[in-house]
């Protein structure tokens, strides 16, 4: 069987699940961790992340076979994009170069695949990377409490016993464990004291005239928070036990009119449960086997969201603990031998003892799905946990849905726009000049890099369709057409846009676990709490719009800021120096080197190829070849050189990789943007083929789980081990230890 047959194969069989019916709907998805090498950077360093890829359920390993990774800043600005290849059991590396003339600052990064681009762009992975910053690591809580309440189901109602989840924080975002009193009026009618987590859970009877209040005192200092108010209508309540979630609809006395509640489990996708005024209370049988997330929507009869609750349900995790606390620098730190089969893929990070670190466990099974402004439970990831439960229950409850809106599935506006991508393909449309498309034929695709040719067919619309071989970043490819019957002639090629969801930073917006400050600067905080209400129908937070934007495979030129003698020669300063040829032009420009290089054409003979590449680190990535951008259209620099006259050019000027990345896609090392006279122009650069830029494979170093040693400098450390077994199952461990 070909690759394409393969191919298409392989999406009838997938979206087979796909099925929209009464009774269930299900969605298949992927999910995505990522782990950074280091907590810190510096400005000029290479990050390089790890990952793993898998399914949403256990049914499949995974569907797609590449990612896409974005590095992005506090405006969500995206600075790089990459897109790597992961292995065969689903693990991924991604080098990113970052610049040493980058603000310090907190920075982003995100990944996903192109199936995961058909749900809410918030629920892909993200984690903070933090550039030319320190990390603030408190010895000890500071002053002042911040406190949330998160009612069950997402709001509350009189005249029924509800749990209330509260959240408290010092003014740092650190979770408290303080005790703490609900005041109705002025009577005390709970007092209890939060988790090491910071969360608890109360149950209340709100009644009609009822007002209370949370009161704390912390460090001598008193605090007061009102609860929030009650609504008119419906909520819902859930409890899970073993393999059974008892579920319970409850209102301020309204009936049950066309109220429709719906539960989400990713292995099976969305199921509706039949409800009436006689059943507004039920079990859901779970299969002993079955684990993940289960999430309850109540619902109007248009499937708009009125409320929720979300459990999880996972296996038991394997014991594992250190050979021993206490290590010298350098030391060799050892696992038990069970946890280095091939079976296991085993990551590890070491963090100093109070740094937050987001475990893989927390990407891969929840974050996927929720989205909630808490820490997850610290302790979780220890074996000292022993009251770890009531704080994941109480978690869960802060937590809301996001990787779509039950809304669009239920009525079928929902469907898979975007297909696993379990090859590289080449897309578009071939037509004549006058717009008709070349109706039948066949179109190569040439690598001029690698001399690498694949061939595809293009159908009765003009429409090609090309399985590539895998390439790296900086090839480019010439592409010509073939009629059905004839020669080839001069044709118009358009490819497929790519495209690419909006950024939705959620830790932009309430980053409470990790705190930052710059070098030799004091900290200040400035996150804070709102209470809103999001697209999706929850009381609590609100999600940026998703808007997906396309950018046009055709470059447009920019203006940029001209730095005379440096990185800009405007027309004045290329007839001053009088250049004879523009390889002249190149070689006498600061910042980039011209030279000639032998490579072997497709018969095997020698051939000379001009290269450019940057020579300036803090512009452009070192040593990098440069793009040529001639009046914004992307061309190979040899045509430049051996078809173009100085004295047709406007101005030569290097662009860096992030003044690149507005006009043209794949230029990480930056470009040189060559601007023509609009007027007597001599030398026009034609063919009867197109050149073709698209995005190649990047590849970061390959992560080694054989040795974990302890740091260099003595100090109380904490090693993060994530795992996944090989029945897809992650686990994480937060190991202490010294090194003396």
């Amino acid at each position: 069987m070909s690759k394409m047959k393969y191919y298409l194969t392989f999406l009838s069989v997938l979206f087979s699940f796909f099925q929209l019916s009464a009774q269930r709907i299900e969605l298949p998805d992927e999910r995505i961790f990522l782990l950074s090498d280091k907590p810190v950077y510096k400005q000029g360093d290479t990050i390089q992340i790890h990952g793993q890829l898998l399914a949403s359920g256990r049914q499949y390993d995974r569907y797609s076979n590449y990612i896409y990774a974005e590095l992005f800043d506090e405006k969500d600005s995206v600075l790089i994009r990459q897109k790597t290849k992961c292995d065969v059991d689903g693990a991924f590396t991604f080098p990113f170069q970052t610049e040493y003339d980058w603000p310090g600052s907190v920075y982003y990064l995100r990944a996903y695949t192109r199936m995961m681009q058909n749900f809410h762009s918030a629920s892909f992975p993200q984690i903070e990377l933090p550039i030319g910053m320190e990390l603030f690591i408190p010895e000890a809580n500071v002053p002042g409490v911040k406190c949330l309440f998160f009612p069950e189901g997402g709001q509350w109602v009189n005249g029924e016993v509800q749990n209330m989840t509260v959240y408290l924080a010092d003014s740092h975002g650190t979770p408290l464990q303080v005790p703490f009193y609900i005041l109705n009026n002025t009577d005390t009618i709970i007092s209890t004291t939060s988790l090491s987590s910071g969360l608890q859970t109360i149950r209340l009877l709100p009644k009609e005239g009822d007002q209370f209040v949370l009161y704390a005192t912390y460090e001598g200092e008193k605090f007061l928070f009102t609860l929030p108010e009650r609504i008119q209508g419906h909520t819902l309540q859930s409890a899970m036990n073993r393999n059974k979630i008892s579920y319970r609809v409850i209102s301020d006395g309204a009936g049950i009119t066309s109220e429709r509640l719906f539960v989400f489990r990713p292995a099976n996708g969305l199921e509706e449960i039949k409800l009436t005024e006689q059943l507004n209370t039920g079990i859901l049988s779970l299969p002993p086997e079955e684990t993940g997330l289960f999430v309850l929507f109540l619902t109007d009869k248009s499937a708009n969201v009125i409320a929720q609750t979300v459990h999880w349900r996972n296996d038991e995790r394997p014991s594992l603990g250190l050979d021993k606390k206490e290590y010298l620098a350098g030391e060799t730190i050892c696992l038990p031998a069970d946890f280095s089969t091939d079976s296991i893929r085993l990551f590890h990070r070491i963090v100093k003892r109070r740094q937050i670190a987001k475990p893989a466990i927390l990407q891969a099974e929840l974050e996927n799905e929720l989205f909630s402004p808490v820490i997850f439970p610290k302790h979780y990831l220890s074996d000292e946990s022993g009251m770890t439960k009531p704080d994941i229950e109480a978690w869960l409850r802060t937590a809301r849905f996001i990787r779509f809106n039950p809304t669009e599935i239920v009525d079928k506006r929902f469907s898979y726009r975007f297909q696993p991508e379990i090859m590289n393909m080449f897309t578009g449309r071939v037509t004549y000049k006058s717009g008709k498309p070349l109706k039948g034929g066949s179109i190569v695709a040439y690598n001029s890099v690698t001399n690498q040719v694949d061939a595809g067919e293009i159908d009765s619309k003009g429409r090609y369709l090309i399985s590539i071989t895998d390439f790296k970043e900086g090839d480019y490819f010439f592409l010509q057409a073939h009629p059905a019957k004839g020669t080839a002639g001069f044709y118009e090629y358009i490819p497929d846009n790519d495209t690419f969801p909006s950024v939705v930073n959620r830790l932009h917006y309430y980053r409470l676990d990790h705190k930052y400050a710059e070098v030799s600067a004091s900290y200040q905080d400035s996150s804070g709490f709102t209470y809103r209400v999001d697209e999706f129908g929850n009381r609590d937070y609100i999600m940026p719009e998703i808007t997906v934007k396309a950018r046009s495979r055709q470059d447009k030129a920019v203006s940029t800021e001209k730095f005379y003698n440096v990185t800009y020669l405007d027309e004045e300063e290329l007839d001053r120096r009088n250049y004879v040829d523009m390889e002249n032009v190149f070689m006498d420009m600061p910042g980039v080197s011209f030279f000639w290089s032998t490579v072997k054409d497709e018969q095997g003979m020698d051939k000379r190829m001009p290269r450019l590449i940057s020579s300036r680190g803090f512009s452009t990535l070192k040593g990098g070849d440069l793009v040529i951008l001639l009046d914004g259209q992307r061309i190979p620099l040899e045509e430049v050189v051996n078809l173009l006259s100085v004295r047709d050019v406007s101005s030569v000027e290097l662009l860096k990789p992030w003044q690149t990345n507005a006009v043209t896609f794949g230029a990480v090392n930056g470009a040189v943007l060559v601007t023509t006279k609009k007027e007597g122009r001599s030398a026009e650069i034609t063919s009867k083929g197109f050149y073709y830029y698209p995005r190649g494979l990047v590849q970061g170093k390959k992560f080694s789980d054989k040795t974990i040693q302890a740091p260099s400098t003595p100090g109380l450390y904490d090693l993060l081990i994530d795992l996944v077994t090989n029945k897809r199952e992650v686990h994480s461990y937060r190991l202490p230890f010294v090194v003396r």
